[in-house]
């Protein structure tokens, strides 16, 4: 058991390449839990391909915005620096890489991978780790680099925190086969398993205990406090603004449906474009004026763009491709006030009264009429309250208290 005075830290297992583009749940975590004075560092590790290499040089090569190209810069430090380096801005957070140099059925080739990758940990326990106490392993499987990173960095406790079904939207057989392997490996070993949907329950069956339901939440400083400056003139038009992914989860057919029938609206996206559905998606931002696409932003901008449009607006499919998913773009949309129009996937679901939630593209487009038509200021309060009741303070506060007293660690201890 710890004793009082010693902090606990804190290492992120992620499963994706994305440091500082998104700010996905794992970073949304891991940053408010290094604001909390009980914690002494905070360590978050992606894998990186060969592949992925050749993709960053592309996306940074691509990457009009310099807040994006800076994210860029140090994901090339991360990748290329033996030791772990200090995120801009941050006392406490750092970022590294793990090389995964293969992941599939080769055995010399498999060999050799999962070689490097523990020689990469025993590196991380060596200059980072060293004499450091109470650390505490979050990951978030599946991933294939995982199981070999856990069995070699040091560690006293294993957390999960399930993110989408992974598996259940994952169509390559041998892909998926080696999904559910590394869950039934990494989660019967972790102390507690949290999830982002109840429909994640199912997992109880590959970690031989109950999966946790901790939903998503939304930074209430960072959105509220930049919400006053705008990054988009609306050219005198009403505005239906997008801010997330747009890749084959989005409904791209309800999208142009919407643009068609409401051609007084400008559809204003943001986001970054998945290769295939970059030929459909060029084509209708094309083809229709009152659609614009303003590329790929660093998410320390999205206020400023919420700010500036008018309905919010959320098209990612409610289907069996989004199984065990809850829109963290929902929180940071009710944050902002404004009407939300969207498919009634998760949390959507829950805030039907502060929601415009439709089933089909016919009933979207008549809620956004509406919503562009809203004026009720008691309204956009009652949002702004919800998001405020669901803050990633909170989330966090529900894995650190446990962390605190698994270690007996009083949990006392205030934000810095």
């Amino acid at each position: 058991m710890a004793k009082q005075g010693e902090k606990i830290n804190y290492i992120f297992l992620w499963r994706q390449n994305d440091w500082g583009l998104f700010k996905r749940r794992n970073e949304a975590l891991l940053l408010e839990l290094s604001r909390r004075d009980s914690v002494e560092s905070v360590l978050h590790i992606e894998p990186l391909t060969p592949k992925g290499i050749i993709g960053l040089v592309v996306r940074w090569w691509q990457a009009r915005d310099d807040s994006v190209r800076r994210i860029y810069r140090l994901h090339f430090k991360k990748a290329f620096f033996r030791k772990p380096v200090l995120v801009e801005g941050e006392k406490k957070v750092f970022v590294h890489s793990i090389f995964v140099l293969y992941t599939w059925d080769r055995v010399a080739l498999k060999k050799m991978s999962n070689f490097l990758i523990k020689l990469q940990g025993k590196i991380i326990n060596r200059i980072f780790i060293r004499s450091k106490k109470n650390i505490v392993l979050v990951a978030y499987p599946p991933s294939i680099y995982q199981s070999e990173v856990i069995s070699t960095l040091k560690h006293d406790i294993l957390v999960a925190d399930l993110v989408d079904d992974v598996i259940a939207r994952t169509r390559n057989r041998m892909l998926r086969n080696k999904y559910i392997e590394a869950c039934k490996t990494i989660l019967p070993k972790c102390k507690w398993v949290f999830s982002t949907s109840p429909a994640l329950g199912e997992y109880r069956d590959y970690a031989g205990q109950e999966v946790e339901y901790l939903p998503n939440g939304v930074d209430s400083r960072e959105y509220a406090g930049d919400f006053s400056k705008k990054y988009y003139e609306n050219r005198g038009r009403k505005t239906a603004g997008y801010v997330g992914n747009i890749n084959q989860l989005v409904d791209l057919d309800l999208l142009e449906y919407g643009i068609i029938s409401c051609p007084q609206v400008d559809f204003v996206l943001i986001g970054r474009i998945d290769r295939e559905t970059t030929k459909i998606f060029r084509k209708i931002i094309n083809q229709y004026k009152n659609c614009q696409y303003l590329g790929e932003r660093r998410f320390t901008e999205i206020p400023g763009y919420l700010s500036s449009f008018d309905v919010l607006i959320s098209f990612k499919k409610d289907d069996d491709s989004t199984r065990g998913n809850e829109s963290m773009k929902i929180y940071q949309y009710l944050l902002s006030g404004k009407p939300i129009v969207t498919l009634p996937l998760s949390p959507a679901d829950r805030f039907t009264d502060l929601i415009y939630v439709a089933s089909d593209k016919f009933q979207f487009v008549e809620c956004l009429k509406k919503a562009i038509d809203e004026n009720d200021p008691e309204m956009r309060n009652k949002r702004i309250h919800a998001a405020l009741e669901n803050s990633w303070t909170k989330r966090a506060d529900v894995i650190h208290n446990r962390v605190l007293q698994y270690f007996g660690i009083s949990p006392l201890n205030t934000c810095s």
